[in-house]
């Protein structure tokens, strides 16, 4: 009998908290993205169901911390600078939803960085013609310069020229060199780099030989709301100070 009596209680408190949170599963669904981060409870619930689907789904390349790996360009997760986008949860979901040139049509797939080193830098681009040695060399001058980091001068005005004129970085990275998000152009004037660690050799071959970096499409993958709980979880990796408890 008391064996019936525990066994009846185990399954109604299973079925509580099924209930629980199937109910909080649908709140999280009919929310708007950008307003969960200021509903605490909802908030636990999407980061800690997302923590599990992270670790399984994107822990391989961005590593169990969220930190990302620089010599492979796998962002890091946990600060606040953001390639797409501006870090709000639904700028992240839609990453996770159809990824980063990942041949899903609605994929963000804008910005090509061209190999200046070869012969055809952009095959899609004709316009853009193939530096030598030396003018790379005085583009990463020139860079250095703008992140206020020692540099030739001569060389860095020749950048400056080759930046604005016949290179074309303006027309992604902008005039006044800080990128855009909107399409993933990086912001250049900063010293936060996706690959390598931000030195000379790094930005040589940045700009040498290209960078095109992937990011999976998990829209068939997931479901609505799994993918919800990891953007959730991955904007709560990066707020520490503004969402305690998330984790």
């Amino acid at each position: 009998m008391r064996f019936i009596i525990v066994a009846t209680l185990v399954f109604l408190i299973g079925a509580a908290v099924f209930a629980d949170s199937r109910h909080s599963e649908r709140r999280l669904l009919r929310a708007d993205p950008d307003a969960v981060p200021a509903d605490s409870a909802l908030l636990r619930f999407a980061a800690d169901r997302g923590r599990s689907l992270f670790l399984v789904h994107c822990a391989a390349c961005h590593g169990v911390s969220g930190a990302g790996d620089p010599l492979n360009g796998v962002p890091d997760l946990t600060d606040s600078d953001w390639l797409y986008g501006t870090g709000r949860v639904a700028d992240i979901e839609q990453i996770i939803e159809y990824g980063i040139r990942s041949r899903n049509s609605r994929a963000w797939s804008l910005a090509i960085m061209p190999a200046y080193a070869r012969p055809h830098p952009n095959p899609a681009d004709k316009n853009i013609r193939p530096l030598s040695p030396g003018e790379i060399n005085d583009l990463i001058e020139f860079l250095f310069r703008q992140q206020g980091r020692e540099a030739d001068a001569a060389a860095a005005s020749r950048g400056a020229a080759l930046y604005t004129g016949d290179a074309g970085c303006y027309d992604c990275h902008s005039a006044d060199v800080k990128g855009d998000s909107a399409i993933g152009a990086p912001n250049l004037a900063d010293r936060i780099t996706l690959y390598g660690d931000g030195s000379r050799n790094a930005l040589y071959q940045s700009i040498a030989y290209g960078r095109q970096g992937v990011c999976p499409a998990w829209i068939k993958k997931l479901s609505a709301a799994g993918i919800r709980e990891t953007a959730v979880y991955v904007y709560s990796i990066s707020h520490p100070g503004d969402v305690p408890n998330a984790n």
